[in-house]
């Protein structure tokens, strides 16, 4: 009885420190529910247009197709291991190539956009934008545009992971296992980047174009 009895102690202090540190690993460093009307100074705007604040959730529904637009907060991670997320809103619409998007390892002081886990309706990528937002590179691995089998509903979670030169993305709807996977070099990213952000560009203008992008809610950007 005793031998079980130390045991279960056993168990329960690694569990308890295993927990421990997944709390401690997750733990919400910066936060948004964009719950105002204004981004504010918390967050810097860049790029063709300017994100906005609609009933609680950060649109880009009349910005530009090309340049796209950008928008990162401005309290940095406190190391290279981080992790983004946001919440899908799609108000009824189904873009095609109107996308958004959550970023990491961004740094605006040396003009570098970061690393992006974009969607439409129907696409998705792990990409690297550029600072003047017209050009796009594929994260190694990975396709320049992945078709999603179905729609995501709404309220689907968005998260993308950055570990060493792995980038990796998942969806709340099957969060077991990774919706892609790819790499980029520390020279392309440097990991001295310490910014979260995101991007959106709405195409509906432009001709074959579809319907403007989805909105973004409870963006998240953790580090550890």
């Amino acid at each position: 009885m005793n031998r079980i009895r130390f045991v279960l102690a056993a168990f329960v202090t690694v569990l308890g420190l295993i927990c421990g540190a997944a709390t401690a690993h997750g733990a919400v460093m910066i936060s948004d529910d964009f719950n105002r009307t204004a981004l504010g100074p918390s967050w810097t705007t860049h790029g063709g247009g300017t994100l906005y604040i609609d009933n609680g959730r950060l649109s880009a529904v009349g910005t530009p197709s090309e340049p796209v637009s950008f928008a990162f907060h401005t309290t940095p991670a406190d190391s290279a291991a981080q992790e983004v997320s946001a919440t899908v809103h799609w108000n009824g619409r189904n873009p095609g190539h109107s996308a958004m998007s959550v970023a990491l390892r961004a740094d605006p002081d040396s003009h570098h956009a970061g690393v992006h886990f974009w969607f439409t309706a129907n696409l998705m990528g792990i990409a690297m934008l550029d600072w003047n937002g017209t050009t796009f590179t594929p994260a190694a691995g990975t396709a320049a545009y992945t078709s999603n089998p179905w729609k995501w509903p709404d309220g689907t979670r968005i998260t993308l992971r950055a570990s060493g030169n792995t980038y990796t993305a998942y969806v709340s709807t099957m969060p077991w296992m990774p919706v892609l996977q790819g790499s980029f070099t520390s020279t392309q990213v440097p990991h001295t980047n310490m910014y979260g952000g995101v991007h959106g560009q709405d195409d509906s203008a432009v001709s074959g174009g579809g319907e403007p992008p989805a909105d973004l809610g409870g963006w998240r950007f953790t580090s550890s």
